[in-house]
């Protein structure tokens, strides 16, 4: 007689998006001199001072002359980015962090530089922030004109 199957756990690796396109706050580097590119390679990790800090891999002259390449602060994420990412790096996730968005300062037109970031993750972690989002008081709906196509259903 066969024995039945065991009872079996799936396990995913399939990493869904945390954090589309998040802005990389306080940058720290001269980014049209750092050498970073669109769809590089970054990671998060937690600060010193608590934040969430960006690192990638930079081009850094020594003495002015010979390029080479290091791990360097980019900047930090915003309080929205870094509330959502922190369960996830607290409970020691594997996030996808992809650069999305470069702004360069010659591009920039008087603006600031900017970079972006995408994270991908396990979305298990997740806190509702969403509430914290959206304001549930003072929130009418206008009322609906009359009209001929008054009777028509929203979908």
């Amino acid at each position: 007689m066969l024995s039945p199957e065991p009872e079996r756990h799936l396990m995913s690796d399939a990493k869904l998006p945390l954090l589309h396109k998040a802005p990389v706050e306080e940058l720290r580097v001269h980014v049209a001199r750092s050498g970073l590119a669109i769809g590089d390679t970054a990671r998060v990790e937690r600060l010193a001072d608590g934040r969430i800090g960006v690192f990638a891999l930079m081009r850094q002259r020594v003495l002015g002359l010979i390029p080479r390449w290091r791990e360097g602060l980019i900047g930090n994420l915003g309080p929205l980015a870094e509330e959502v990412v922190s369960p996830s790096l607290d409970h020691g996730d594997a996030l996808r962090v992809r650069i999305v968005a470069l702004v360069p300062e010659y591009l920039a037109n008087g603006f600031p530089p900017e970079v972006h970031v995408s994270v991908w993750g396990d979305p298990r972690h997740l806190s509702p922030i969403i509430a914290a989002l959206v304001p549930t008081s003072g929130l009418e709906l206008p009322p609906r004109a009359q009209g001929r196509l008054s009777r028509l259903e929203m979908i």
